[in-house]
């Protein structure tokens, strides 16, 4: 990275954090301890005004209201800005209309040459969820869950979270939960967290939520969490995969999951996972996902439900 640049973006860095200390920059730019302090220095003479505190837990802040100089974007992080845009279409993002709004106010300040170029790669770009007879076309399945937006804008601020939950049959109960993450897989949004009452990791699908609400419980301890994992549900699957099998399941895994690899390379892994095979919904949708996974998959576990249900999908074929 070239020093102007570097020194630009170590502003903007600075500025965005509280406080921060020699190391963070080493880190965080991959430079030494000398280049970090040189270029400090040149920052506050560029107008930027830091505060230091010396000692084991000290560090560097800036004393606020201070104004940093006008972004300015050339062409190159332009070009990357609106792609970034055009790959979220019809991927069912949240803040959808905040996005369109971007994009148009993006257009609005650039000249009239980079305007030209940018709407150029709108035309030539096709990525996987552009409708190729139309690029500038969204889709109906675009839109997000009405409810993703209101639970991240929660979660931003609190992790326990307490809403009604409409099961695949119908009934409805009240959930606490202690969020984890929130997943969007094959076009469906997901959250997991630990189920206050259950004392278990249990996951959601985002559009069966309703009266959501910051929780009036406790915040949990990483030693709860671990605690209550330990006493999770022995795993009734158990599979090994090659490379092809491994790169599909980055692409189209189930929320939660992960590998055990077991090669340095990357190349061989093993998933182990628990699967209610008494929910013949849950039993269908993990068939389907397994046979995405291509024929990379060695099965040493699983239950029978889900065979028989592969089973089915092999016979409609023939």
């Amino acid at each position: 990275m070239q020093k102007s640049l570097r020194i630009q973006t170590e502003m903007r860095y600075i500025n965005n954090r509280e406080r921060f200390n020699i190391k963070d920059l080493q880190m965080e730019f991959e430079i030494s301890r000398a280049t970090a302090i040189r270029d400090l220095d040149e920052i506050q003479t560029l107008g930027l005004p830091l505060t230091s505190q010396p000692g084991h837990n000290g560090g560097y802040a800036v004393l606020r209201n201070q104004t940093l100089i006008q972004v300015q974007f050339n062409q190159t992080e332009l070009a990357a800005l609106f792609t970034a845009f055009l790959a979220t279409t019809n991927a069912q993002l949240p803040f959808l209309k905040s996005r369109q709004a971007i994009v148009e106010k993006l257009l609005a300040i650039v000249s009239p040459e980079q305007k030209q170029q940018l709407l150029a790669l709108r035309q030539i770009l096709v990525f996987e969820n552009t409708n190729p007879d139309d690029p500038d076309l969204l889709e109906l399945t675009d839109h997000a869950p009405d409810q993703l937006g209101p639970l991240i804008a929660l979660a931003t601020q609190t992790k326990a979270l307490q809403f009604t939950y409409t099961k695949v049959n119908g009934e409805q109960t009240t959930r606490k939960v202690w969020l984890n993450h929130i997943y969007q897989r094959m076009a469906t949004w997901y959250f997991d967290g630990m189920d206050i009452d259950k004392h278990a990791t249990r996951l959601f699908r985002v559009d069966r939520i309703a009266e959501l609400s910051a929780g009036d419980f406790k915040a949990l301890t990483e030693a709860t969490i671990k605690a209550w994992q330990s006493q999770a549900t022995p795993p009734n699957v158990d599979l090994q995969l090659d490379a092809e099998a491994i790169s599909r399941f980055r692409r189209y895994h189930q929320p939660g999951r992960s590998l055990q690899f077991l090669d340095p390379f990357q190349q061989s892994a093993r998933l182990i996972d628990h699967l209610n095979d008494q929910d013949p919904k849950a039993c269908a949708m993990y068939a389907d996902w397994l046979l995405s996974l291509g024929t990379g998959v060695q099965v040493k576990q699983l239950p029978q439900a889900v065979t028989d249900q592969i089973k089915v999908r092999l016979q409609a074929w023939q």
